[in-house]
């Protein structure tokens, strides 16, 4: 994966946090980062955000270990799928751009 796709994915994830988090802690903790107010480790070394995140965490990993191994290889590749297409969107010219010609 590109830097490229990581920070595109990661900068969409942190979105959605931001609006549709049903912990307020959540959503601030999103949008500090996203705006440049604190860092990753910084502010998942702070018991406050770090008290939200264990809850979803844990059921993140208990969803996780749920799926069977065909399941796990489906999602695998839908989010490869998702990362390319991050890449091939990336890779072409704008062509609605005024600037380029």
């Amino acid at each position: 994966m590109s830097d490229y796709a990581r920070d595109h994915l990661v900068d969409k994830l942190l979105s959605h946090v931001a609006r549709n988090s049903d912990d307020e802690r959540l959503r601030e903790l999103a949008a500090g980062i996203q705006k440049g107010e604190a860092g990753w480790e910084e502010s998942l070394g702070a018991s406050f955000y770090a008290e939200a995140l264990a809850p979803k965490l844990e059921g993140f990993a208990g969803w996780y270990q749920s799926l069977s191994d065909d399941e796990r290889a489906e999602h695998a590749a839908k989010c490869e799928d998702q990362l390319n297409e991050i890449e091939r969107q990336a890779a072409q010219p704008d062509t609605d751009s005024p600037w380029t010609s």
